[in-house]
């Protein structure tokens, strides 16, 4: 009859046995053997197709981690842990990325007292954070910029163009303080035909007069219409000539011919004015003889007379002959 035994369960070692069926040996005899584990093992080939596993190890690269109790060539744990640079790890402090334990900057909130003072000709603000650390910005005096501080206030004091006046014909729009605008107070269109007036408006120049016809008159004769565009002459008479030249002159000259003085005498006068007047027209009055010594013909007349009517008289010793033409 068939026995089934029951066996109690044991952890095995390279060195037990094991019963097999032993199929490669042709000599006839029991082919049932009894086989050692670390044969078996020894039967599993080491590279790419199986094998047994010798060592196993862990590797650090980059000094965060901390491993220990590698590699394994049997049996056993690795360790892995943080490196610890300094620090304690609490609830309140981080890993930080020089390996410590540390609280973060940030969980400290800074505060920060605000003070001025003169460092002339300047003004510094300094500020100083709950941790003494202090820092400043200096405000520098520009062109026109004047600054003081008395009790940590700051005044700054405009020492250049303080305001900007206007005028009768100026304007200011200072609307807004740092653009103000300057321009013209003039009423009225500004445009290309008006003109500013001295009444301050925008105005057009009335055009220029203009001449129909004037009237010529002299102390005789008709007087005469000058009309627009008509050119009058300023002709010269017996013994005067006129000459036009720059700039809108006209002169009036007497001939060489004519006499520029007259002496008064007997029969001759002249008056204060200039004007002359004979005596006795037609005759020469020359008595008493003005040439005492030598003794002269005396002109007791004047004729006025052609060439040809010269040249068929006979003249006279007491006449002044005259040739007209």
């Amino acid at each position: 009859m068939a026995v089934i035994y029951s066996y109690p369960k044991a952890t095995p070692t390279a060195s037990d046995l094991l019963i097999g069926t032993l199929t490669s040996d042709a000599s006839g005899e029991n082919p049932t053997k009894t086989f050692s584990i670390s044969d078996i093992i020894g039967l599993v080939p080491a590279a790419g197709t199986g094998g047994t596993v010798t060592s196993i190890g862990l590797a650090n690269t980059d000094n965060f981690l901390t491993i220990s109790n590698s590699p394994i060539t049997t049996s056993g744990d690795i360790s892995i842990d943080l490196t610890n640079n300094g620090g304690t790890p609490s609830s309140t402090t981080f890993y930080r990325g020089d390996g410590q334990w540390a609280v973060p900057p940030n969980t400290v909130p800074y505060t920060y007292t605000l003070t001025s003072v003169a460092n002339a000709p300047n003004i510094d603000i300094n500020l100083t954070d709950n941790f003494s650390n202090v820092t400043f910005v200096k405000l520098i005096n520009g062109p026109g910029i004047n600054m003081t501080s008395v009790n940590n206030q700051i005044t700054v004091a405009n020492t250049g163009v303080n305001s900007i006046v206007g005028s009768t014909f100026i304007s200011i729009d200072s609307s807004t303080a740092t653009a103000p605008i300057v321009s013209l107070s003039a009423t009225g269109t500004s445009i290309a035909t008006k003109f500013l007036r001295g009444e301050n408006t925008w105005q057009t120049i009335a055009a220029g007069g203009t001449m129909s016809s004037w009237t010529l008159a002299g102390d005789t004769g008709t007087p005469e219409q000058v009309d627009d565009g008509q050119t009058v002459t300023i002709a010269g008479g017996t013994g005067v000539s006129t000459v036009v030249s720059a700039s809108d002159t006209i002169t009036v000259n007497l001939d060489s011919a004519v006499p520029t003085s007259i002496v008064a005498g007997s029969n001759v006068q002249v008056s204060g004015t200039g004007a002359v007047t004979v005596a006795a027209a037609n005759s020469v009055q020359n008595s008493p003889n003005p040439v005492g010594s030598p003794t002269v013909t005396q002109i007791t007349n004047i004729v006025a007379l052609t060439q040809a009517q010269y040249n068929a008289l006979t003249p006279v010793d007491t006449h002044l002959y005259i040739i007209t033409a």
